[in-house]
């Protein structure tokens, strides 16, 4: 066996890491490579040189930063250059992907009354995300959140993504300015999901890896080579607002 397979499968013997890691997957055997060629695979973890990569973070400023599902459209940006999900405006997608989470239309509605800090006036934002609220409304709601949502968790991604590229005209244009493999870099983070959407950067033999399933990054890679398409399937009874989840 390979010396990256080899440091994958030492890595994932950590039993913190494992614990992390079994908050996002049922079964954290099945993110383990058997050889280099599975890297590629979506829910592989794997191990990818840093100088083929373009790399994001969540920090506004920093190169590629409107790749991140955090990233903002900017706030004197016009209502209707937000993304919509019908008449739902929104600056950041991972309120979308998050909202999904629970089959609740009252969680649904409370997170929509709830992201900004603020005031709103003639339907313009004054203030800005609260990035709390997220967390607040995995709490508020845990009892709603769907049991499946382990396993459509990449499908709802899919689904965000192509949301994201129709109406994000910056995310369009950053995706396409290169031709490297996208990683979310979550070097020194300490969030359960990183290892599993994003990577860290590793040094093995002087050589430095971006280390993770990456499984955000790959999403991006595809709809780059696609054009902003994505093929993903919805659950039936997936809703938003207690209706039926929107064609893009």
């Amino acid at each position: 066996m390979n010396t990256l397979v080899n440091y994958i499968r030492e890595r994932l013997d950590d039993n913190k890491l494992r614990k992390y890691l079994q908050q996002v997957v049922e079964n954290v055997d099945t993110l383990v490579p058997h050889n280099d060629s599975e890297f590629a695979e979506l829910q592989k973890f794997g191990l990818y040189p840093a100088e083929e990569c373009v790399p994001f973070v969540t920090e506004k400023g920093t190169p590629a930063y409107v790749l991140d599902n955090m990233a903002m459209i900017p706030i004197d940006e016009p209502k209707e250059k937000w993304m919509h999900y019908g008449d739902f405006r929104f600056r950041q997608l991972e309120i979308l992907y998050v909202m999904a989470r629970m089959e609740s239309a009252e969680a649904h509605e409370w997170l929509r009354n709830n992201l900004f800090m603020g005031s709103m006036k003639r339907d313009k934002c004054y203030g800005r995300v609260d990035a709390r609220k997220k967390d607040e409304y995995k709490r508020e709601f845990r009892g709603h959140e769907r049991a499946d949502w382990k396993q459509i968790q990449t499908e709802w991604m899919k689904y965000c993504l192509c949301l994201k590229y129709r109406d994000y005209a910056a995310f369009r244009k950053q995706l396409h300015s290169t031709s490297k493999f996208p990683v979310e870099d979550g070097t020194g983070k300490n969030y359960p999901s990183r290892l599993f959407w994003g990577t860290e950067l590793v040094e093995i033999d002087g050589r430095n890896y971006y280390f993770g399933c990456n499984v955000l990054g790959k999403l991006l890679a595809q709809l780059r080579a696609n054009n902003g398409h994505l093929d993903y399937t919805l659950p039936k009874d997936m809703n938003l607002f207690g209706k039926p989840i929107l064609d893009i």
